[in-house]
């Protein structure tokens, strides 16, 4: 009898309770977060030479051969050392390799990923690299979990699609429902 008093005193203090909701935020609500920028996969998986420095932001595996030094740039490409005199060493170029992790070197053979795939490329003249070979779905996982698939900076950031490679994020007003990363 007294579990059945104590059981309805506790429902009728039930009623004197708030509830609190969280309100839904209007669909058209704005939050200042990271926008991908996007490329289609023939355009993002291209290797190119390009004979500048560019800065040195997130570095990986480092490899030397003859005069020259190979740094990963991760998500980027390789950042080509010229190391003739080794007390004035500097950055004279960059292969872009988009999505690649990692870089081993042998012979006068460049592997590395790009995305998904493995890629052979020919650094015997550097100034007119050529791809040897690419290996395509190699790496199935670099597909979808590559460096670029989330911003480097915690926060909001919109969700990418899986039609296109992000190759870059920038800064700007995005959907309030979108994905975040601590």
């Amino acid at each position: 009898m007294r579990i059945l008093f104590l059981i309805v005193s506790l429902l009728s203090l039930n009623s004197c309770w708030e509830r609190r909701v969280k309100p839904n935020p209007p669909s058209n609500l704005k939050v200042w977060g990271s926008r991908p920028i996007y490329s289609t996969e023939s355009v993002a998986k291209q290797i190119v030479y390009i004979d500048s420095a560019l800065p040195v932001l997130f570095p990986g595996n480092i490899y030397a051969k003859d005069q020259l030094i190979y740094q990963l740039e991760i998500g980027k490409g390789i950042h080509v050392i010229d190391n003739t005199v080794s007390t004035s060493a500097y950055r004279m170029g960059f292969i872009t390799v988009n999505g690649s992790s990692e870089i081993s070197i042998k012979g006068n053979f460049l592997y590395t990923n790009s995305y998904d795939d493995l890629v052979v490329i020919d650094i015997s003249d550097i100034h007119n690299l050529r791809e040897v070979k690419r290996v395509v779905g190699t790496f199935p996982e670099g597909k979808f979990t590559y460096f670029y698939v989330q911003p480097n900076e915690s926060g909001y950031y919109e969700c990418p699609r899986y039609d296109s490679m992000v190759i870059g994020w920038k800064k700007d007003s995005i959907p309030y429902y979108s994905c975040y990363k601590n």
